[in-house]
């Protein structure tokens, strides 16, 4: 049968710290539980060389790439045509915008919404030559002589997560990546959808429902990576992951039950936790989470269908605090109509929350959003068509900043934060409430005391071997 290279593209700037893909991790798993061979190939690790030699010795190209990087798929898969090879693109880009990739002529095949079922199916009809199989493929675009030949609505959502297989690690270079990131972060997926309408979010993909796994699958997964790995930290790329408090709250209890100690991460919403959570999970192990604000001016907020007030933001903020774990929060600047006014909002916010951490894009409509169709007459869609977008740079012409404006509000605001947040007033408050949190958690306080007098060992990471 036919080899298989599914293959991320790397974005033309590293901005997250650099860690294992999981969408290709599972649709590699996918492809082995069905006997396709298979190849993954992560462009970030390694050179372009490398990337050519990976088409090369495979007969069909799968990519995926988020939107800013699709001008470099395109090119990756123009190079992959004139070798004779087939070519797959799928992910949330294609799932809204098959044209941008079918109408290039270096794509054979567009997969919209989740692969993992339709993937193999695709394969297994490219390896027989039976288009009329293909035909049948949901999810699946292609043309023929320049005209669209089969265009298939995407497949229904996957409901039963727990029965996909688990991320194929070992055909990641796992080291590689360990070797690039100092913490030794990994990823795991413990739920798909998000309900919330906020209107810059591509939903075509994963929906605006909410599916979990079982509470079984996760530790299972969690304890396999510990084993395996010993990672540094684990991040819960979940969108909302304490949407279901309970949930949670079982997750924990079975962290503690078998004894597993690692550190972790989670991204959720301000509205998502409470004081009790946040405890409970620091005890099984979470030391970050990762906010998404966006603003902290209520009308930008309401402008954005986010559902929060900075009342809410600030209390989470505190709690978190309280609760002994650290704070990253994701902000927009430029959003549609807004003004000094609202960023000083914003700016004020940030210092009666005091997270530890905050990150900054600039407001950019994706297709396939509500942002895109509300605001599609403020976009140069010439320059989006070359560019598309990144976290420092907008196809959309704001009404009170222009793009170089933008830019530089968004430097000052963290600049201006980071002053704040590292003077002497905010260094004294955080040593005031670590004091109050180790009296309110004297277990950890003897720890870190302990740590500071040698008297506790640091814990520590042996060496991964190769899995690649």
């Amino acid at each position: 049968m036919r080899k298989t290279l599914l293959t991320y593209i790397k974005p033309h700037v590293q901005e997250d710290p650099l860690s294992m893909i999981l969408g290709i991790g599972y649709l590699g798993a996918m492809l082995e539980r069905e006997k396709i061979p298979v190849e993954l190939h992560d462009e970030r690790i390694g050179t372009d060389a490398d990337m050519k030699a990976a088409i090369e010795r495979n007969d069909v190209i799968g990519f995926s790439a988020l939107t800013p990087n699709i001008r470099r798929a395109i090119a990756w898969a123009k190079y992959a045509k004139e070798k004779g090879k087939i070519t797959i693109m799928g992910g949330p880009h294609a799932s809204v915008d098959q044209g941008v990739f079918l109408d290039t002529g270096h794509f054979d095949y567009v997969l919209k919404g989740e692969a993992e079922y339709t993937l193999p199916q695709l394969l297994r009809g490219i390896d027989g030559n039976d288009e009329a199989a293909i035909m049948e493929i949901p999810g699946v675009a292609s043309m023929r002589d320049r005209e669209l030949w089969v265009d298939n609505p995407a497949p229904p959502l996957i409901k039963k997560l727990d029965e996909l297989a688990a991320p194929a690690r070992h055909l990641l270079p796992m080291e590689s990546y360990f070797q690039n990131n100092p913490e030794h972060l990994i990823y795991i997926f413990t739920t798909r959808g998000c309900p919330f309408k906020c209107i810059f979010c591509q939903k075509e993909l994963t929906g605006r429902g909410f599916r979990v796994r079982s509470t079984e699958a996760i530790v299972d997964e969690l304890e396999h990576i510990i084993k395996t790995y010993d990672p540094g930290v684990i991040l819960f790329v979940d969108e909302i992951l304490t949407l279901r408090k309970k949930r949670i709250h079982e997750m924990c209890d079975e962290i503690l039950r078998r004894g597993l100690k690692f550190e972790w991460v989670a991204n959720t919403r301000a509205d998502c936790v409470d004081y009790p959570l946040l405890k409970h999970m620091h005890r099984a192990g979470c030391r970050r989470i990762y906010y998404g604000w966006e603003s902290g001016s209520q009308r930008m907020l309401d402008v954005l269908k986010k559902d929060l007030t900075p009342e809410v933001i600030i209390n989470a903020a505190r709690m978190t605090r309280r609760a002994g774990i650290w704070a990253k929060v994701y902000l927009i600047v430029g959003s549609p109509g807004e003004t000094k006014e609202d960023v000083a909002e914003t700016e004020k916010v940030l210092r009666l929350a005091g997270p530890d951490l905050i990150r900054i894009s600039v407001f950019n409509p994706l297709i396939g959003t509500e942002s895109w169709d509300a605001y599609e007459a403020n976009l140069d869609l010439s320059d989006l068509s070359e560019n598309y977008v990144s976290s420092n740079r907008s196809g959309y012409r704001h009404e009170n900043f222009s793009q170089i404006e933008l830019e530089e509000l968004r430097k000052n605001m963290v600049r201006s934060y980071e002053r704040w947040y590292y003077a002497m007033p905010q260094r004294l408050r955080r040593v005031w409430e670590r004091a109050m949190y180790y009296s309110e958690n004297p277990v950890y306080g003897r720890k870190r005391v302990g740590r500071m007098l040698g008297l506790v060992p640091p814990p520590q990471r042996h060496v991964v071997t190769s899995h690649h």
